[in-house]
Formats: C-alpha cells, structure tokens, sequence
C-alpha cells in the first residue's frame, strides 16, 4: 500500500448517498473499502457507483483484521482524521525527515512546536505525508516514521 484517506468520496445514487470507510491507493490502483463488524450490508447500485470513480471495492469484516495491530494502530490514529496541522509544524518534520531519513515517533513528537504533538503526527499520517508500519506492532515510540514522497 502506498497510502490511504479516510475522507473517500461520498457516492450518490439519486438521493440515496453512501459513505465508504477508506480510500487506498497502491501501486496497482486505487480501492474504496467498506468495513463493518461482520460484512458490510452495501446498497444495490454502490458496486456500479463506485465503479464509475475509477475506484476497486473492497468490503472488508473486521474480523478479518484478527489479532493484529493494523485495525488497532488505524482506529488510533482516526481519532485525529479532522486535526489540522499548522504549517510550521509540517514543514519542520518534513525538513527534519529530509535530513535524517527516517525518525522515530518520539523524534517527531519533540519536533512539534505549535499544535499538539501526537495529534499533528497522526494527521501527518493521515494526510498521506508519512508512513508508519501499522502492522509490525502497536505504535509507540520507537515505531520509525519515513516521509511519503509522490
């Protein structure tokens, strides 16, 4: 996966509209990802709808996630999806990631100095500027951060 959103387009149907969970772009292609506790109870035209944005579908059960930390770390992580990042702060992470390379979470959180720091770190995630390993363990602060680079 090269990144993901959790502000996927809102699909329509005539006045019935739809919100998907994610939008995940790889190196294959883009997918929208509808998740529920068991399977996800879609409306009938959402499969032709989605296939009109030039999107895959996936639905997912979160069942499906087991006993890893991938649903874990993104349910961490969500709870800043609304959090906005001031420039300052993006800029001396990125500048810092740049000159290092990489750094740990704790790193960047000493970096922030306008907003709040695990709030900015998530969004910078968030936002498709960073990537964390979701899946090798729960995060924390030595969980390495990279910049994400178009």
């Amino acid at each position: 996966m090269e990144r993901w959103s959790t502000t996927p387009p809102i699909l329509r149907s005539g006045d019935d509209e739809y919100q998907l969970d994610f939008r995940v772009v790889t190196h294959g292609g883009s997918f929208l990802v509808d998740v529920a506790q068991d399977r996800p109870h879609s409306p009938s035209w959402l499969a032709t709808a989605v296939e009109e944005t030039g999107h895959g579908y996936r639905a997912v059960a979160m069942k499906e996630f087991g006993e890893g930390f991938r649903l874990r770390n993104a349910k961490d992580l969500l709870r800043y999806g609304f959090y906005r990042v001031s420039l300052g702060d993006r800029i001396r992470i990125l500048g810092a990631l740049d000159e290092m390379g990489s750094l740990t979470v704790a790193e960047c959180l000493s970096a922030v100095g306008e907003g709040r720091p695990m709030a900015t770190l998530a969004s910078l995630i968030l936002q498709g500027f960073l990537e964390v390993d979701l899946d090798a363990a729960l995060i924390g602060p030595e969980t390495t951060v990279r910049r994400i680079r178009d």
